[in-house]
């Protein structure tokens, strides 16, 4: 049986926003809204979705950066949520991030060397002679060379930034990373480059990653088990090979026809969703997909479909129940 790492929990996080500055009505942006699945240790869970669905939302409030509204979030039997920051300072050292933007996460007015240190520093881990040795073997992990060190963020591309990222999080030799779309701001040619780089350390140091992605074809590449998520929802969860070849909700089924294939000889059907994406401020009742759903009953655009599992798969839909 596998052993979960990290488990979600009616995870939900809310934005209130008002009209106005003298409005009395406050509604709330439904970001992230009920998730509950599991991260085993050793795995790599894809979550992909539209552009904000709540896939970033919802690896902050995993690591609590931004701490969620309601639910519970597990990492090896401790819940984070309310956790004292003294506590919760303590974890942090098996949970990092690496963030979406190469040039933005990092300091301008730092080093490259001081970058990769300051966690080190923080925690108390090493300093001196030993914490520049650190630094030196956390750039040639990462395909870097000692003399990068004294180096500051702009003199490098972007692909060699995200490395200096992902040094910074092997830094304090986590268990768990939370990748936020870290090859979505590279060139293509660099991709590959940073997604065999994930592979290499998730084998060489046992790591366990949640990837954040909106290309499908990155994610089949790098994962066990995906999930896809739709307006803070996630709406179908299993291993990659069966969700690839036979996606069951349909949406998933939309976002599957969109990936093109590399031989232009083989035609497929493209399914175009009608519509736009409903606000979150705002959603639907009942399934939020309803209106854009080529398949929708009378009973989706009333009640909210559970999610449960059906055939070794997780789906929210009503077509299955």
């Amino acid at each position: 049986m596998k052993q979960s790492l990290v488990e979600i929990k009616n995870l939900k996080k809310y934005y209130s926003t008002k009209k106005n500055a003298f409005s009395r009505n406050v509604s709330y942006v439904k970001a992230v809204d009920g998730l509950d699945f599991s991260i085993y240790k050793g795995e790599t869970l894809g979550l992909v979705g539209e552009s904000g669905c709540g896939k970033s939302t919802t690896g902050r409030a995993i690591l609590q950066l931004q701490p969620p509204t309601d639910g519970d979030v597990l990492y090896e039997g401790e819940n984070l949520v309310g956790m004292k920051s003294k506590d919760l300072r303590r974890v942090r050292r098996d949970m990092q991030m690496v963030f979406q933007d190469p040039y933005a996460s990092l300091d301008p007015r730092m080093t490259v060397g001081e970058i990769i240190s300051e966690p080190l520093e923080i925690h108390k881990i090493s300093s001196g002679k030993e914490k520049n040795i650190r630094v030196e073997e956390l750039l040639d992990t990462v395909g870097l060379s000692s003399y990068h060190a004294k180096r500051y963020p702009h003199e490098f591309s972007g692909g060699q930034r995200q490395r200096v990222g992902i040094a910074r999080a092997l830094a304090l030799n986590p268990k768990f990373i939370v990748a936020d779309e870290p090859v979505s701001a590279l060139d293509v040619s660099i991709q590959s480059q940073i997604v065999n780089l994930f592979q290499d350390l998730q084998e060489r140091f046992d790591l366990t990653y949640l990837f954040i992605a909106h290309d499908l074809s990155v994610v089949k590449h790098i994962s066990d088990r995906v999930a896809v998520m739709y307006l803070g929802r996630i709406v179908e969860m299993g291993d990659k090979k069966s969700l690839y070849s036979q996606p069951m909700h349909p949406y998933t089924q939309a976002l599957l026809s969109a990936v093109p294939l590399p031989n232009p000889n083989v035609k497929k059907e493209r399914i175009m969703l009608r519509g736009d994406v409903p606000s979150p401020s705002n959603p639907p009742t009942g399934c939020t997909f309803h209106p854009r759903c080529s398949q929708c009953m009378e009973i989706c655009k009333t009640v909210k479909p559970e999610f449960k599992e059906v055939d070794g798969r997780k789906v929210a839909c009503h077509l299955f129940e």
